[in-house]
């Protein structure tokens, strides 16, 4: 009985052990967690609650230059100054009389009123001013004030204020990229801001000796564009002239290299300042080479005959009769602007017979117009690195009308923004390839001293046989006899084509808002320059041959003496367009 009593004792006793131990063990337990906690955790704890301060150290933007090493975008440094209230009670034994010191030194260094003044010191850490120049911060820092507290920022600065202003774009207050290259290639530029926690001493003091590096600081990479500054120069100042001299809604121009999508130049007008974006409003704003859409009208002939040509359809000595300017088709009329009769295949472009381009249409058929229209990249992005860029408009084919041979052939039931309508141009010019337009020429690392060149794309959609046909064909547009000699250049070998587009207001076209276009470009040259120009609803003249090619030749004439391109021939004077009264040339 004694034995089963002592027993039962030990059992007792080796359970309350138990019992004894895991409580130590989990008040063991709970300690360690909470030194995890501390030294790991939460080593960013408040000033107050902690030994460690997470301090963030912000880094520059990438510059942005142009092809040529122009600062176009560029971060500068600046500080902001704090007040830090804890500091003053904590370092000042007499604080009534060094908040008086205080608000001496800021009203005669800073300006600021007492008011002003007594409502800081009453926050924790409120900020006195976002930018300090540099006197009052060389003066302010001399003071060696305790609370006031200097904060290294950097804000971003454009040296040419309105130059270039719809590529480059801007960033807001925080530096992020909010419009243009500055949010394309925003991660590429923004770099990596530092992560350091510093230790304080018992007072609260950092002692910046001792810090851990939690992220190391990097500066945003530098991007070069593909812009050339003078020529960009010279189309925002051609630009404007256009602009003002035909009342316009808006004017748009684009300068490419057809042969590897190089944007040598791009500019809208009216434009805005991207030192003070916040002035302008959205419709400055807008990037309308990307953004805008517009039926392209007679510049679309040039995919009609390109198709027919390339499958054999037709020939440019082939004629064609246009029914005297007046043709009833699909129950409506189809006119021209001249009582045309037979005409070549060479001169239905040459002098932008509706009639003569539909009927080229209806050989080719609508399965195979849609694919070449496919082929073009109509109704698709062209993949442009600059930020809003619209698909444009090209219905499905089960989705045409019976009339819709009849419109989309001469540029009507299609919409499209002018970079389409450039790099469909450069198909032509450089032998059938279509290109990918792109604004990035390299990225600039240098830390590492690494560039990286972009990767052209380039694709075969038509041949080299038909392309230099269409090319000659298209220099007796800019000819006298057809529909642009205002675009051409005694000399030189222009190619190109004009558009007269109606609007469409309400689902009606409209009989007095245009969008007038010319797109050209030279022929036989090292430069391989296409241009494109467009202008918004111009009075009280609208026809692209008076309005848009005179501009296109004043941007080109001036292209060629930058680029000293000497003239193939020998030519009498070549004059900047003045845009004199003259008959007009219909299209």
């Amino acid at each position: 009985m004694e034995q089963q009593k002592q027993a039962l004792i030990d059992i007792r006793f080796k359970n309350r052990l138990k019992v004894v131990k895991s409580i130590f063990f989990m008040l063991l337990l709970l300690v360690f967690i909470n030194l995890f906690k501390l030294q790991v955790i939460q080593r960013d704890l408040k000033r107050q609650g902690g030994p460690w301060v997470k301090v963030v150290s912000p880094v520059p933007r990438g510059t942005i230059y142009d092809r040529n090493g122009q600062v176009l975008a560029m971060s500068v440094p600046y500080c902001s100054v704090y007040l830090d209230s804890w500091a003053i009670s904590e370092k000042e034994k007499d604080e009534k009389t060094y908040k008086e010191r205080l608000k001496k030194e800021l009203q005669e260094t800073l300006g600021l009123q007492e008011k002003q003044i007594n409502k800081y010191l009453s926050l924790k850490y409120p900020l006195i001013e976002k930018e300090l120049s540099l006197n009052k911060y060389k003066e302010l820092e001399s003071k060696n004030l305790p609370g006031i507290v200097f904060e290294q920022r950097y804000k971003r600065v454009y040296p040419n204020n309105r130059f270039a202003c719809h590529v480059i774009g801007f960033t807001g207050t925080d530096e992020e990229g909010l419009e243009g290259i500055e949010l394309y290639y925003n991660s590429i530029l923004k770099g990596m801001k530092g992560v350091s926690l510093i230790l304080k001493d018992g007072k609260g003091a950092l002692i910046p000796s001792v810090e851990k590096k939690l992220v190391e600081p990097e500066k945003g990479k530098d991007i070069k564009l593909t812009l050339d500054y003078k020529l960009q120069f010279i189309v925002e100042e051609e630009l404007e002239k256009c602009y003002a001299q035909y009342n316009a809604k808006s004017a748009s121009a684009v300068i490419m290299n057809y042969e590897n999508g190089e944007i040598l130049a791009l500019a809208n007008y009216p434009n805005y300042d991207l030192n003070f974006f916040k002035k302008a409003n959205p419709a400055e704003r807008r990037n309308r080479i990307v953004t805008d859409l517009f039926e392209p009208g007679s510049t679309f002939k040039i995919i009609t005959v390109t198709a027919a040509m390339e499958e054999k359809l037709i020939a440019p000595e082939d004629t064609v009769f246009c029914e005297n300017g007046r043709w009833f088709v699909r129950n409506h009329f189809l006119r021209d602007t001249h009582s045309y009769g037979h005409l070549t295949v060479r001169e239905v472009l040459e002098k932008s017979s509706n009639i003569g381009t539909v009927k080229i249409a209806m050989k080719l058929g609508e399965s195979r117009l849609y694919d070449y229209c496919n082929k073009f990249g109509f109704g698709q992005l062209t993949g442009i690195d600059l930020p809003g860029e619209v698909r444009g408009i090209l219905r499905p084919l089960n989705r045409w009308s019976g009339y819709s041979i009849t419109a989309i052939p001469i540029g009507q039931e299609v919409g499209t923004t002018a970079i389409q309508g450039i790099v469909a141009m450069g198909v032509t010019a450089n032998g059938g390839y279509l290109v990918k337009p792109h604004i990035l020429k390299e990225i600039q690392d240098k830390s590492a001293d690494i560039k990286t060149l972009y990767n052209q794309q380039r694709e075969q959609i038509l041949s080299e046989k038909t392309c230099t046909t269409l090319t000659n064909i298209l220099e007796n547009v800019t000819k006298p006899g057809g529909t642009a000699p205002k675009a051409n250049i005694d000399g030189y070998r222009i190619s190109g084509k004009t558009g007269t587009a109606q609007k469409s207001i309400n689902g009606r076209y409209s009989k007095n808002q245009y969008v007038a276009s010319f797109c050209g470009y030279i022929n036989g040259t090292e430069e391989k320059l296409v241009i494109m120009v467009t202008v918004d609803e111009p009075r009280p003249i609208y026809y692209g041959g008076l309005v848009a090619a005179p501009t296109f030749k004043n941007i080109l004439w001036r292209s060629l003496q930058y680029f000293k391109i000497p003239p193939h021939q020998e030519y009498n004077n070549n004059k900047i367009v003045l845009n004199k009264k003259e008959p007009v040339i219909k299209e």
